[in-house]
């Protein structure tokens, strides 16, 4: 008799430890993720975060691959800082101790600064834009090909940076800039960190082959990798809906 009531209670006692093991494995997957929240979609037309149809007012994280379709837009604001990702393009966002830096996939992102601590950093192929902290800043950066970026500063000045070589570009102007190198992802990291570039490899670009500069003469090739486009060639280019939120008296 007392052998059979030890028996029920071990049985007992080992169907409460898988009991509770469950509630609390429920409970774990159930809590939310500790990540705090990056930014939050603004707008966003045919835009999607990683493979999920991206929603107006949904929260964006730390290493969240955002991007849109052909035809389509998104307008993401973090904090005081705004990045609007034009028609098929694609970008990997992450926090950093200045604010966002954007990983540029492919396409074109338009950006708004506010002139104060807080600053996005775009990178595109090994080239890297930084907007001048001290100016509202904003701009558009393009990832034609591996191996080329374009630059435009509307409004405020902006550095970039392609190997050893760098350049402010100022309000009202733009550059095509030859990278120094073509990157192959193996995996997404922030660019900040210590080992972002074991995560993927480097295809040397090749060479300008020729710099014009506006309507001067040419001059030697290979000299530089940034190319100073006429401000006619450029256009108006300001992110339609980075305008609006410019624009927009509830904006935050």
């Amino acid at each position: 008799m007392i052998a059979t009531r030890l028996q029920f209670f071990l049985v007992s006692a080992v169907f409460a430890l898988v009991f509770v093991a469950c509630v609390a494995s429920n409970a774990c997957a159930q809590t939310p993720s500790a990540a705090p929240a990056l930014g939050l979609i603004a707008t966003t037309i045919n835009g999607n975060v990683g493979d999920a149809a991206a929603i107006e007012g949904s929260t964006v994280y730390s290493g969240d691959y955002l991007s849109t379709r052909e035809g389509g837009s998104m307008l993401v604001r973090f904090g005081s800082l705004s990045l609007e990702l034009q028609p098929s393009s694609g970008a990997h966002i992450y926090r950093a101790p200045y604010g966002v830096i954007v990983e540029l996939n492919h396409g074109t992102a338009v950006y708004a600064t506010p002139g104060s601590q807080q600053n996005l950093v775009i990178v595109a192929s090994d080239v890297r834009v930084t907007p001048v902290l001290s100016l509202a800043d904003m701009g558009r950066v393009s990832l034609e090909d591996p191996c080329h970026v374009s630059v435009y500063s509307q409004r405020g000045q902006v550095d970039v940076q392609t190997g050893p070589e760098s350049r402010v570009v100022e309000e009202g102007k733009a550059y095509k800039v030859t990278a120094m190198n073509e990157v192959s992802y193996r995996d997404f990291v922030s660019p900040d960190v210590s080992d972002y570039h074991s995560y993927h490899t480097h295809k040397a670009c090749a060479a300008p082959t020729q710099m014009v500069h506006s309507n001067r003469a040419a001059i030697a090739a290979g000299t530089s990798h940034f190319v100073l486009v006429s401000s006619v060639v450029v256009g108006v280019t300001t992110g339609i809906l980075i305008y609006k939120a410019l624009e927009s008296p509830a904006r935050p």
